[in-house]
Parts: structure tokens; sequence; C-alpha cells
């Protein structure tokens, strides 16, 4: 039976747990929504590296409890569409329709993928993208990682600990990430960088095998690199395909905000990951999600 909020959460990574957080601590009824397992991507993270110190499970148990102490439902569903009933938003999920006078979106992000053949036929077969979590598998193992930017190349020096080499293909001529991650890999003998070149094929049939590399540019040639694992980092996109086209996007899919974290659907919220802007680290993830749901709790009289 649909139990009527003054504010559901989608999403329970770090954003929506710090919404959800600050929602209950005002006083407002609160429900969290989630399909997966709380805490988003962080929880891949053995190590967080910044402000907060820890693991990203660790960090996000912690503040799921918190959430779950101070009274807010917990709904695991997949949501498929918010739809706008009078003064309510309706949450159509697979565990029923579920209403709100203010939703907050926190889905976050997914990691994308490089979208080229063999890779889906092989998503756990030696497709991976956590280091963390496959990394000791591929124990004297060769692995590919593919990236340019931070996670990239954290992600690298992850499996550097258990592998005995990593080939590191990025398509660019120059790292995106942080000098000091680019610094520390240097540091790493077991990591070499393919510049210039990017994945064509991920190769094998009952597992990774190998992937097909081109160089990009002039040449053009192509060359096959013996592996039993593949991680790629190549960005992320916004997970959001539930959200009405109401709420604007930016031209890579994430949810457009005014100042006070509101889409162009009054009531609507964004933070996070899924919004356009998004600072992208664990603090700005907890400080957007707190003044998303101060916004809303504000905006409803609460």
């Amino acid at each position: 039976m649909s139990k009527h909020y003054d504010l559901i959460v989608i999403g329970t990574g770090i954003t929506g747990l710090a919404a959800a957080r600050q929602a209950c601590q005002t006083g407002l009824a609160t429900a969290t929504i989630e399909s997966h397992f709380f805490g988003g991507l962080v929880i891949n993270v053995n190590h967080l590296d910044g402000e907060i110190e820890g693991s990203g499970s660790d960090v996000a148990a912690g503040m799921m409890m918190e959430v779950s102490d101070l009274g807010a439902a917990n709904i695991n569903a997949a949501v498929s569409s918010i739809e706008r009933e009078g003064e309510l938003f309706a949450v159509h999920s697979d565990d029923g329709v579920h209403h709100a006078r203010a939703v907050i979106i926190a889905a976050g992000a997914r990691l994308k993928r490089l979208g080229v053949p063999g890779e889906a036929d092989l998503i756990d077969l030696g497709v991976s993208q956590c280091a963390d979590c496959d990394g000791p598998m591929y124990k004297n193992k060769d692995v590919v990682v593919v990236g340019g930017g931070d996670s990239a190349l954290q992600e690298a020096m992850v499996l550097a600990g258990y592998t005995r080499h990593v080939h590191l293909v990025h398509r660019g001529a120059g790292f995106r990430a942080r000098q000091d991650l680019v610094d520390r890999l240097a540091g790493h003998a077991n990591i070499s960088v393919l510049w210039s070149t990017q994945v064509e094929a991920v190769l094998g049939s009952q597992g990774v095998e190998g992937v097909r590399v081109r160089r990009v540019g002039a040449d053009g040639r192509s060359r096959e690199i013996d592996c039993a694992g593949l991680f790629a980092y190549v960005g992320l996109e916004a997970a959001c395909d539930f959200v009405a086209s109401a709420a604007l996007r930016d031209a890579a899919g994430f949810l457009v905000t005014d100042a006070g974290f509101q889409t162009a659907m009054p009531g609507l919220y964004a933070a996070g990951a899924v919004r356009s802007g998004y600072g992208g680290m664990l603090t700005h993830a907890i400080a957007e999600g707190v003044a998303a749901a101060s916004a809303a709790g504000a905006a409803s009289g609460a």
C-alpha cells in the first residue's frame, strides 16, 4: 500500500544518504528508494583519498545506519517514472507507487562502457570496473586499464599491487588526472602507458583473453595485447533515465538545476553526480545532499 511522505530521495549513494539524514533531522517524513546496494560507487573504494578518511563501505554503512535510526523508510525498488499528481509527486517503481510533496534525485552516475565488440559478453568474466573488488583474481596476470582521468590512474595503481603487469591505454597524448596521481603512477614499474591508443575489441569466449587496440592518428595500426582482465574508466553517465524530459538536461545528459538544486520541475530536486555542475568530491556529494534537502524542506514549509 502506498504511503505519503514529505520527501522521497531516489538513490542511497553518499548524496542521497546525506539528503535523507538532513531531511529526517529537520522533521520531514522521508523515504529512500534504491534498487541496488546502498553507498553507490564509493563502496568500491578501500581507501578514500581526501578530507574524509576510511573505506568507502564504512563511510556509507555509517551514514545508512544514521538514516535508518532517524526513521527514514528504506524502499528497495527500481524507479520507472515520476509524475506530478496535483500537489504531490507519484514515484512509480516495481514496489508500487509512492507519493511525496518533494523528490530529490540522487541516483548518481554509472561508469560508461567502451561499447566495443566482446565487452558486453564478458562482463564479470574478465570485464570489470572495480579494481578493489576483483584485483586479487588477477594475481601474476596481465590486465588492461582504459582511461586517463583520476579513476583510471587510481585503479591502475590498485591493480599494480596484485598483477604482473598493467597496460594503461589512453586515447590522448597526456593524462587528465591530478598531478599527484600522475607522479605516483611513475613509481610503479609494472604499469606501462599506451598513449594515443584506443581499444577496438575485447577478445575471448569463456573469459577475457586479450584486447585489440588501435593507434589514434595517421598510422592507425592495430595490435593485440594478451591479458586476463579489462577495466574501463572512461567517464560517467547520469543514472536518470526515469526522469521526465521536463527536467532539463545538459548536453551530456546530466540534470540541470538552479542554485537551490531545483530542476525545471518545481518540487523536483537533483544533487550529486546526477547533476550538471557537480564538483566530483565526496565532500561535494555530502554538501549537495544537505543543501537539496534543506531547500526541499524550506519550500514545503518544514
